[in-house]
């Protein structure tokens, strides 16, 4: 492809989009949590969200609530630290409209998760909160490890 030409070939355009393909796989798997510290911060927040479901006036499970929320404090501080010393900044905001709506659809399903486990748990449904803390576990163990940059878009898959 020459700088000076107008129009490019077909040939020279799919490799271009390849390049670009590549260049943003590549970028997800370095941005991406280390397996360790997501399993870690995954479980923290599940454990988070059961004790809460399970707390009842003065138990000790709010104690477990605390605990789990230090933790998972303490862990995204050591991502954010470790990405810095590799020379990463932290992305505190959206960039795209497509990081946009996809923050908020998962901080929804994740408010939405949260409030019905509680609910349920509330209610009498005495497994509520395990398959709340479960699911919360599992879908943020998935989201942070297939789309660490936050960014979602349609009928690209970046993670194989």
């Amino acid at each position: 492809m020459h700088n000076n030409d107008k129009s490019i070939s077909v040939t020279e355009a799919k490799a271009a989009l390849e390049s670009l393909a590549k260049i943003e796989k590549d970028t997800n798997v370095f941005l991406r949590v280390p397996l360790w510290l997501n399993f870690i911060m995954s479980c923290s927040y599940g454990m988070g969200v059961f004790s809460w479901a399970s707390t009842r006036h003065d138990n000790l499970w709010m104690l477990g609530a605390i605990i789990s929320a230090v933790v998972f404090l303490l862990a995204i501080a050591f991502h954010f630290y470790s990405s810095r010393l590799l020379g990463v900044k932290p992305k505190f905001a959206p960039k795209s409209k497509s990081e946009l709506i996809f923050g908020l659809l998962i901080a929804i399903f994740f408010a939405v998760a949260v409030a019905l486990t509680r609910t349920f748990s509330e209610s009498g449904i005495w497994w509520a909160s395990y398959a709340g803390g479960a699911i919360t576990t599992l879908v943020l163990a998935y989201v942070m490890h297939c789309y660490p940059t936050g960014d979602y878009k349609m009928g690209t898959n970046l993670n194989d």
